[in-house]
């Protein structure tokens, strides 16, 4: 009997997380197949990744993109539920897998994925199952692919636009809600992604720039102000490490309003 959950880690010389990710998903409850798809490492990473992995695909350099990587990844995959992982990432329960494969319990869930940001519009409480109306009235938040996961049979007939730049993750997200799916959004399964940081700020601002204005081309949305920069730099909640004060002050949180403006401010942008 083959594995129930197939999952799928992008890589690119990730020497330095990838063994740690991979030990991560070798330690959980319900044992994966793994799947590695390398775009032209030349550190230790396919060295690494032939310990770990059942399957390894590598494809030049200048063919990656993040939905056909997932694309290749999900088409060699044997498992009932797909799962993708970032290569910076680790799962700190043994159990995540399982009780991702749990929300399945629901016919209608095309997909999992964790929660750390509140949901907007809501507590955040519990199972949040997104609906298409939630998804277009909050279409920054939601799904990621950097720990989720999809049925393979939603995938087959919805598989990854190869052809953007970021936001893959989003976009599938959009045409799967709008065909009468939902997703689950489960706090104990949220992962963090910390790595987003590692880069430094300038390379932080340029990496929400690029997914703002993905996210931009296939949504449709309202003008963003200045006012409105500068009311959501302002409008922040404590997170629980971190004061209303620090927040304001952090040159990430600034520069994530600051790409946002960017990808789509003024008033010309988005509807009227």
């Amino acid at each position: 009997m083959g594995s129930r959950a197939s999952v799928i880690v992008r890589t690119k010389d990730k020497e330095r997380s990838l063994e740690a990710a991979l030990r991560s998903l070798r330690r959980q409850t319900v044992e994966p197949e793994i799947i590695l798809v390398d775009s032209g490492s030349r550190d230790r990473t396919l060295e690494i990744g032939r310990r770990y992995s059942n399957k390894l695909i590598e494809i030049p350099e200048e063919d990656f993109s993040y939905g056909g990587a997932l694309n290749l990844g999900a088409a060699a995959a044997s498992a009932p539920v797909h799962f993708a992982l970032s290569a910076h990432c680790q799962l700190g329960a043994a159990d995540w897998i399982e009780r991702s494969l749990e929300l399945y319990r629901r016919s209608d869930v095309a997909g999992t994925c964790g929660v750390a940001a509140p949901v907007p519009g809501r507590p955040a409480e519990g199972v949040f199952y997104q609906n298409a109306d939630h998804f277009h009235r909050h279409p920054l938040w939601g799904f990621s692919n950097h720990a989720s996961s999809w049925r393979a049979e939603v995938w087959r007939e919805f598989p990854f636009d190869e052809e953007l730049p970021a936001a893959e993750d989003k976009e599938w997200a959009v045409r799967v809600l709008d065909a009468g799916w939902v997703l689950a959004f489960d706090p104990t399964l949220d992962v963090p992604a910390d790595h987003r940081f590692a880069a430094g700020v300038p390379e932080y601002f340029r990496r929400r720039l690029r997914d703002y204005r993905a996210v931009a081309s296939f949504t449709d949305l309202p003008p963003y102000r200045m006012r409105d920069l500068v009311a959501e730099w302002w409008a922040v909640l404590p997170d629980g490490r971190r004061s209303r004060t620090r927040i304001r002050l952090s040159p990430w949180h600034l520069s994530d309003c600051v790409a946002r403006y960017a990808a789509w401010g003024g008033p010309s942008r988005g509807r009227g």
